[in-house]
């Protein structure tokens, strides 16, 4: 990020002016400070002339006394008490000093509606596949059981990853799109990538055009190549994408997972991610036996049934999980 100051930034600033010019005359010097302040951004000026129209609108509403109304004590029987004119007076002003800080919270509150914007959330469901096509041009495709935050940085959208599986293609971000994963921000430029950030394994994320720009570690990651995070001094770390392997690790995007030499148990795995019907293989021979394949991610029955097919293994139902298994051999007597 290049550290400007973003527009909610100076609308606080130029609310906190405003209320200190409420509160007394500025001396030169605070005077001095507000012209160099104004004199440093464009979009300072208007900040300052919206929120000293909040603050008048603020003081219009005690004027008519709908906060006097609001600051004074409920109403009770009068009790005929002498009073010191001190006495009457710090009385006479404590609603006064209620309506004041009445009025101030109001013009707060007004003023953290208009500039305090709430990231948009996009999710999916175990299962399902979902795609978001965002105002500055980019586009997001969401795999299963994925969640992702936009949010909007003065103008410039910043996409942040929080589990699952994304790929993002930002090749028409008019501006350049930001990626956040791991509290890493990376800048896309003209690229499309995919973000996989799965519990029981490293954060990766594998550009397929354009490159990746990390500007904290001043790191550049460019087509065909693989980010991989971790936590500690050498948390990014770079490796080449041998062909055809991203096309495979994006077979969900037609609804399939592909296997290219993966043990069973870790095809198992992928597929508990798609659906609530588990596959349980209660042989451990079995269970590392490599898999090679194009299948339905939806479908772990039918993947269960190639699986018996291939490896000579039993397949059955058992209500809510697919159980694979190898006939027991007869124990051999002489």
């Amino acid at each position: 990020m290049d550290g400007r100051e973003t527009s909610r930034e100076i609308e606080r600033a130029a609310t906190q002016w405003v209320a200190r010019m409420d509160r007394a005359p500025l001396s030169h010097r605070d005077e001095a400070r507000l012209q160099r302040w104004l004199a440093g951004d464009a979009r300072r000026a208007g900040a300052l002339m919206r929120a000293k129209a909040l603050w008048h609108q603020a003081r219009a509403l005690q004027g008519t006394g709908q906060l006097h109304a609001l600051a004074a004590p409920p109403s009770r029987t009068p009790v005929q008490v002498p009073a010191s004119p001190r006495r009457r007076a710090g009385r006479g002003l404590r609603p006064l000093r209620w309506a004041s800080a009445l009025a101030a919270s109001l013009v707060l509150t007004v003023f953290l509606l208009l500039t305090v914007q709430v990231p948009a959330a996009y999710a999916t469901t175990k299962g399902e596949m979902r795609r978001v096509a965002l105002a500055g041009g980019s586009v997001l495709t969401l795999n299963t059981d994925t969640r992702v935050k936009v949010h909007d940085d003065d103008g410039q959208l910043r996409v942040a990853v929080e589990r699952g599986e994304v790929f993002i293609d930002a090749r028409n971000a008019r501006p350049d799109l930001v990626v956040e994963v791991d509290r890493r921000r990376m800048t896309a430029r003209n690229a499309t990538l995919l973000v996989r950030k799965l519990d029981g394994e490293p954060t990766h994320v594998s550009v397929e055009t354009g490159a990746l720009e990390i500007p904290a570690t001043r790191t550049t990651v460019a087509a065909a190549t693989r980010l991989l995070l971790r936590d500690g001094p050498d948390g990014l770390q770079l490796s080449p994408l041998p062909s055809g392997q991203l096309q495979r690790e994006m077979a969900w995007r037609e609804g399939k997972i592909a296997f290219e030499g993966e043990t069973l148990a870790e095809a198992v795995a992928d597929f508990a991610r798609y659906s609530d019907l588990r596959i349980d293989i209660i042989d451990n021979g079995l269970a590392q036996m490599p898999i090679t394949g194009l299948f339905d991610a939806n479908d772990p029955e039918g993947f269960g049934n190639a699986v018996a097919q291939v490896f000579d293994a039993d397949a059955r139902r058992e209500r809510d999980r697919v159980v694979l298994s190898r006939p027991v051999e007869p124990v051999r007597t002489h």
